[in-house]
């Protein structure tokens, strides 16, 4: 009787362990799960590639670090649009540039041309200096890391998730591929996400900050990767 019961009992414990969920099925009800939030059209969405990877301590998988670069990018674009007010605005002061012949207009269009050109040199100016800050964070946070994943035997974090899927567009005409990536803890408890193309770009930025020691050395970094 006890070898009998013995039995049941391992078949029972088979039988449980057979009914749990793979790490591919938990990925993809947690990446269905954030999707929810995002998708135009959920009821058209269709999984149609899932994968997992572990993550381990890095600049490139560390939330705070991603968040500082996406700043930090968000900063460039402003610093690029004021360059490029800056120009326009010495284009007209070169086009109203006072002479002799000047009338009141002339100069009155020079005058706001200079402020233009003034104002946006300031802005520039200031957002130079917020890039370097967030640079010196960003290295900051790299030291940490580096030093966090030396006091671990095992500097793993968590899943690093791959999700592929297709649903309907916001007109619900037209059915279109999505990618992300996703960070979740060992128990697939969702941490960030970003759609692939944004964190492939996000990686090649951090990867130029963490092997460079200034803001000049990063962006040439940058343009070789890119170009």
């Amino acid at each position: 009787m006890k070898t009998k019961s013995l039995i049941i009992t391992l078949i029972t414990l088979i039988g449980l362990c057979s009914c749990g969920k793979s790490k591919e099925e938990k990925a993809q009800e947690m990446a269905a799960n954030y999707l929810k939030g995002v998708l135009y059209h959920f009821d058209s969405y269709e999984p149609l590639q899932t994968k997992v990877d572990s993550s381990f301590v890095a600049l490139s998988t560390d939330k705070e670090a991603i968040e500082l670069t996406l700043d930090m990018l968000k900063l460039f674009q402003s610093a690029n649009e004021y360059v490029e007010a800056i120009e326009m605005a010495e284009r007209s002061m070169k086009l109203w540039s006072p002479n002799g012949y000047s009338s009141e207009y002339d100069k009155g269009e020079y005058r706001k041309a200079k402020e233009e050109r003034d104002n946006n040199q300031r802005l520039l100016d200031k957002t130079k200096d917020r890039i370097q800050n967030q640079f010196s964070k960003i290295k900051s946070r790299q030291s940490y890391l580096e030093a966090e994943a030396l006091s671990k035997i095992r500097d793993f974090n968590g899943w690093k998730v791959y999700h592929k899927f297709k649903s309907l567009n916001g007109a619900g005409t037209l059915d279109l591929l999505g990618e992300y990536v996703f960070f979740c803890d060992e128990d697939f408890n969702e941490g960030s996400a970003y759609p692939k193309e944004d964190y492939d770009a996000i990686v090649k930025v951090i990867t130029a900050i963490s092997s460079s020691d200034d803001i000049a050395e990063m962006i040439e970094a940058v343009q070789e990767e890119i170009y």
